[in-house]
């Protein structure tokens, strides 16, 4: 059906192409991102969707409709089979930290506030107090500061596994990538840009503007939700 077929694809794509988190990432590893970063994640798109398409024709030219969410359970055991699953942990080693390391960084801003990096708070005052402060909390603050974010990645690590454990590769590729990155792709920018085009306006309605931005948020609502929906009643079935 098509709620089947959409609960069961959009979420998988959306996890591949909606890499907005990834965004500063990608930039602070160019050296000049204002003149490349268009280029370069146009060329990566293009390259992963294409890949991706020749991959899905194959394996439906192969398997038909017995082809799985994770095509490596179409394999017999065998040394094939083992040697491909080695490599995807390689390849998981390498690129799930890429992707954590957004979303830990975004839980620490939020939870540890005003603390930079070596453990100091980010207030304005006179020097030689600050610095006088610092040095009798010292290497108190600096355990704390890394037991705090020891605690954080380890949560966010345990909750990653949990996700694991619902269900199929599908179910967590639909979960994560229809709610998670949907909303980041089809609901946060809108509401970023209306927020600071009202903003500018000094309050002021623009219809005009914020109207286009309030049907992608609208479809992304209705994606979010229909996704949500159609992957958790895979998983209870």
């Amino acid at each position: 059906s098509m709620g089947d077929a959409f609960g069961g694809s959009f979420g998988t794509i959306a996890y591949l192409f909606c890499v907005n988190f990834l965004t500063f990432p990608i930039m602070n590893s160019m050296e000049n991102p204002k003149e490349d970063y268009n280029t370069s994640v146009t060329m990566a798109v293009s390259g992963v969707w294409l890949v991706n398409v020749l991959f899905a024709i194959v394996c439906l030219a192969f398997y038909g409709a017995e082809t799985q969410d994770l095509v490596l359970q179409n394999l017999e055991n065998g040394v094939y089979l083992v040697l491909l699953k080695v490599l995807l942990c390689v390849d998981l080693i390498f690129t799930f930290p890429v992707v954590f390391s957004s979303g830990r960084q975004i839980l620490e801003n939020a939870i540890l506030g005003g603390v930079d990096r070596n453990g100091n708070e980010n207030v304005a005052g006179n020097e030689n107090d600050i610095a006088t402060n610092q040095e009798e909390e010292g290497e108190s603050t600096s355990l704390t500061l890394a037991l705090s974010r020891g605690a954080i990645t380890t949560t966010a690590v345990g909750t990653c596994y949990g996700l694991s454990q619902i269900g199929g590769f599908g179910v967590v590729a639909n979960l994560i990538g229809g709610v998670a990155q949907g909303t980041l792709a089809f609901i946060v920018p809108p509401a970023i840009a209306i927020t600071l085009k009202r903003r500018e306006n000094k309050g002021r309605l623009d219809v005009a503007h914020e109207l286009p931005q309030w049907l992608i948020a609208i479809f992304g609502g209705a994606v979010v939700s229909s996704v949500t929906y159609f992957t958790f009643s895979e998983a209870m079935n």
